[in-house]
């Protein structure tokens, strides 16, 4: 598989043949879902799909965040038809027999929250935190979270982080079962990557079978979750102009705060 880095996604690897990192690369933006984030994430995850030599995907972000979810300062918006790239996907984060591993290095909104819920494991330095807006901004659930936190923690812990928004530190997203493990936050990276390795040396049979067992009784359900949840933001969220004005109220806040900063 070629390694030549995309514009926003960087890949790496696979460095031992085995193992690949895929990179969120828009430091600058908190590593926010442009639209050609997304296309390019979608094209490495397929790819590594068909590659053979691949065998475990890690996810992170280079700079301060993992990813902050969706672009709400981009003029070039996000489409959530099913279909299209979004829904895409998170139909191949949810179908993928490769090992899922995210290696969350900063706070992580939005998508960057509800992508950890798809993940096989998920290691956090000690000051992430993590938290999901959707309403706030005129939304819904999104990437089968509508499920899939419902099954890891329950309804009432689920419409917490969902309606609410409210902020979990890592140690709280550990409780709640997004978060499988907080290591340090020095070497961090290397430590994800010596697990990787550790399961790398496994029978790749047993890998394959084991995810395929743990994740046989949820995959449908997940699916099925992944075209509401587009179906929903597509027909009923977008057309009501909550997103619109949301995303304005955000644009304004933005720039009444690059105003403050240029004041002092």
């Amino acid at each position: 598989m070629t390694t030549n880095p995309p514009t926003m996604v960087q890949l790496e690897g696979p460095g031992n043949g085995e193992i690949l990192w895929i990179k969120f690369n828009r430091p600058s933006s908190g590593n926010s879902l442009h639209p050609t984030l997304v296309h390019e994430l979608l094209s490495a995850l397929r790819r590594a799909d068909q590659d053979p030599t691949v065998r475990i995907i890690i996810l992170t972000g280079n700079g301060r965040f993992f990813c902050t979810g969706m672009d709400l300062l981009s003029p070039e918006e996000l489409s959530f038809a099913p279909g299209d790239d979004f829904h895409a996907l998170n139909k191949t984060l949810i179908t993928t027999e490769k090992i899922l591993i995210a290696a969350v290095n900063g706070p992580a909104i939005g998508f960057g929250a509800t992508v950890l819920a798809l993940c096989d494991l998920v290691f956090a330095v000690p000051d992430a935190y993590l938290f999901t807006p959707f309403v706030k901004w005129g939304m819904v659930p999104e990437a089968a979270s509508s499920v899939s936190f419902l099954r890891l923690m329950g309804h009432q812990r689920a419409a917490l982080l969902c309606l609410t928004g409210e902020r979990v530190g890592a140690e709280e997203a550990r409780s709640l079962g997004l978060v499988s493990k907080v290591l340090p936050a020095e070497g961090f990276l290397e430590k994800v990557g010596e697990v990787a390795e550790s399961l790398s040396e496994a029978p790749v049979g047993s890998l394959l079978q084991t995810k395929r067992l743990l994740k046989e009784t949820t995959t449908k359900d997940l699916l099925d979750a992944n075209d509401r949840e587009c179906r929903v933001i597509v027909e009923e969220r977008i057309p009501s102009g909550d997103l619109q004005r949301g995303r304005e109220v955000f644009q304004a806040a933005q720039r009444e705060k690059e105003r403050r900063k240029s004041v002092l």
